[in-house]
């Protein structure tokens, strides 16, 4: 007894004295002022140009990066875990961090204001559009409070699971005639290999549009006129996400004088608002000929968004008709890559499909998440600060866009290990075993979001690609026959062509 004492007396004090040690750390911690932000390591900057230099070949500090892993690698590698780059062409100073602990710091301290820059282009076009959108924004340009007005009023239409699963039966009939589809053209090798895009974003628009409008397109019918309104939505849209990188990404002087990109993403901005705007229309027309007489459970997206306020559910189909058509497309694409390549993955997951759909639903979950491991929509999260912070000792003033690498670091041994394997397992596993997802912190892996800007459409998107790819995998087998499938970091994550996928009838 006393021998049992005298061993919980040892522990109090030593767990006594690990508080004292930390409280003092702490202490002296606070007492030493934060570094300027100046001084935090990072790329040399001149005016204008920022440090766009330290890129060039030869004689530039980093020099030419075939893409942003080596780019981020180079940065941690050389400066640390936190990195300082001015901004180039009027744009401010950003910070990347490379711990996930220093970006829940700011970004949980931001969540309220949860300011996040991008689409600046979509922002200007639409303070130049005062007669058509009546100074309002959605969810992609909003910011502080105009945003969370925006979406509070939003989120009841979108993120309750008892709304989304409604549209199940629907859009179980366009997974099937999707299948359907590739079923028919899956021996056209050459048309697959260079539009196979194509037709995942036929699929993504058609599924979106559903939800958003509460009909159907007509996307997936063997020939689309190039006159057809939704062939050129996706047009646009293709060319809104391609001239945002070059304006936004890329060096632009856009904001000083119309450059050729920036006329093309005006009048790519007009046809998709003149689209959209028209498909509205007719679903509101659809709307009133079905009456009101409807329970709330079965009132539609477009039906219960119209209620809370006509503005705001025109502004907020349009977005969904604009942010949910690549992105699905992108990340249907990278799931059916991974799958090709990983056959085993393949077949259990059919296996599981086919014997017990429940099951089924779990493992497909864990395949997608392990996609979205390698290959987010976004390669990396922002916020910007609206208010000081002190980070790893450092001073991070208001203003400063807070880079969160989550795509870079989610491919990192520390937090999953064979983290270049694809194993869906890891996030199906018990906490024992060592490859449990729950042993990285929560914060690495991001493809949806943090907080209150995490992504709107989340729960329509994973039904979306569920369905389809649950009926795609019961008919058809996928493999891949080429060399491996390359995503280029832009706006988005995009896919490079040519794609080498191979279809055959699953047995």
């Amino acid at each position: 007894m006393s021998r049992k004492f005298g061993c919980n007396k040892v522990f109090t004090v030593q767990v006594q004295c690990v508080l004292q040690c930390a409280f003092r750390k702490l202490s002296a911690a606070a007492s030493v002022p934060p570094k300027p932000f100046s001084s935090i390591p990072g790329l040399k900057s001149f005016p204008i140009i920022g440090p766009l230099h330290n890129f060039l070949p030869f004689i530039g500090e980093i020099g030419p990066k075939g893409n942003i892993f080596d780019l981020l690698d180079t940065l941690r590698v050389k400066y640390g875990p936190i990195v300082k780059m001015n901004g180039a062409f009027a744009r401010g100073p950003m910070v990347v961090l490379f711990e996930p602990e220093d970006y829940e710091q700011v970004y949980r301290a931001e969540d309220l204001t949860s300011l996040r820059p991008g689409f600046a282009v979509l922002t200007y076009y639409r303070e130049q559009q005062k007669s058509t959108f009546e100074g309002m924004n959605g969810t992609i340009t909003a910011q502080g409070k105009e945003w969370r007005d925006f979406r509070m009023k939003v989120n009841p239409a979108l993120l309750k699971p008892k709304l989304v699963k409604l549209y199940g039966p629907a859009l179980d009939e366009i997974a099937v005639e999707m299948t359907q589809r590739l079923s028919r053209i899956k021996n056209d090798e050459e048309y697959l290999k260079w539009n196979f895009d194509t037709e995942m974003t036929k699929f993504s628009l058609e599924s979106i549009a559903l939800v958003a409008l509460g009909t159907r397109l007509g996307c997936l019918q063997d020939s689309i006129p190039a006159d057809h309104p939704a062939k050129k939505m996706m047009d646009s849209t293709k060319v809104i996400f391609e001239m945002s990188y070059k304006l936004e990404i890329l060096p632009s002087p856009w904001r000083y004088i119309s450059t050729p990109s920036y006329k093309k993403i005006t009048n790519a901005y007009d046809s998709h608002w003149k689209i959209s705007t028209n498909y509205i229309k007719h679903a509101q027309k659809a709307l009133q000929e079905r009456g009101h007489d409807i329970p709330d459970e079965d009132k539609s997206v477009i039906e219960k968004l119209l209620a809370i306020d006509e503005k705001v559910a025109v502004v907020m189909a349009n977005e969904m008709l604009f942010a949910g058509i690549d992105t699905v497309a992108f990340v249907t694409t990278n799931l059916l890559y991974h799958l090709a390549i990983n056959p085993k993955v393949q077949d259990k997951l059919r296996a599981e499909i086919r014997s017990d759909p429940e099951s089924g639903s779990k493992y497909f979950r864990a395949c997608l998440k392990e996609a979205l491991r390698f290959y987010h929509v976004v390669p990396a999260n922002l916020r910007r600060t609206s208010k000081p912070h002190v980070v790893r000792g450092y001073e991070i003033p208001e203003g400063v866009d807070v880079i969160a690498p989550n795509e870079y670091l989610s491919r990192m041994e520390k937090y999953y290990p064979r983290p270049n394997e694809f194993i869906p397992e890891r996030w199906i596993a018990d906490k024992s075993d060592p490859l449990y997802y729950g042993n990285a912190h929560p914060m690495v892996t991001l493809p949806f979001g943090f907080g209150l800007r995490s992504c709107l459409g989340r729960r329509i998107a994973q039904l979306e690609m569920e369905i389809f790819v649950t009926r795609f995998i019961n008919e058809l087998k996928v493999s891949w026959d080429g060399p491996p499938l390359k995503v280029v970091n832009k706006l988005t994550n995009t896919i490079k062509k040519p794609y080498y996928f191979k279809f055959e009838d699953a047995k």
